[in-house]
């Protein structure tokens, strides 16, 4: 039986995982500099909370959940998101468009306002590019309440967007 805290080798993880740690950070942020800084403050974080790491998912699985967070942290302290954006994005959403990801960084400012809950599922589906039975898959949930989880994005994106045009 696994001891309650694991052996955490900061350093060690840092030289099999940074690579993938930095590729998500990219993927998440699109440039460059502010994704070294992101792996910088994951594994800075992922150090300082070491003992949290339970190895009850992979070490890598735990610092993409680190990144992400320091990445929507780095959001909530940026610009204001203006409502004609979110307006058209969930009407390209609405009609089944299949674009290329144009609004990346809008759904990322999105994503720093909505529940955690759902920024998984979110960054699944808008910057890993994954099906819904894929992200069910992944959650261990099913994919109503993928597709359902999605909807309330949305939703809460349209109702953003009308409080800004009362503004």
């Amino acid at each position: 039986m696994a001891s309650p805290e694991c052996e955490v080798d900061i350093e060690a993880w840092y030289r099999r995982y940074g690579e993938s740690v930095h590729r998500r950070c990219l993927r998440l942020c699109r440039n460059p500099t502010q994704a070294l800084d992101l792996v910088q403050e994951t594994f800075l974080r992922a150090h300082r909370y070491r003992r949290s790491f339970r190895a009850e998912s992979s070490p890598l699985t735990w610092l993409f959940t680190i990144a992400d967070r320091c990445f929507f942290d780095t959001l909530r302290k940026k610009q204001p998101i203006a409502c004609e954006d979110v307006e058209s994005f969930v009407r390209e959403e609405e009609s089944g468009a299949e674009l290329v990801f144009t609004r990346h960084d809008l759904v990322a400012r999105l994503l720093a306002r909505a529940p955690g809950d759902v920024r998984q599922i979110v960054v699944f589906r808008y910057f890993d590019e994954l099906e819904l039975q894929q992200i069910a898959d992944r959650l261990g949930v099913n994919e109503r309440t993928v597709r359902r989880k999605l909807e309330r994005f949305l939703s809460r994106a349209r109702k953003f967007a009308r409080k800004g045009r009362r503004d």
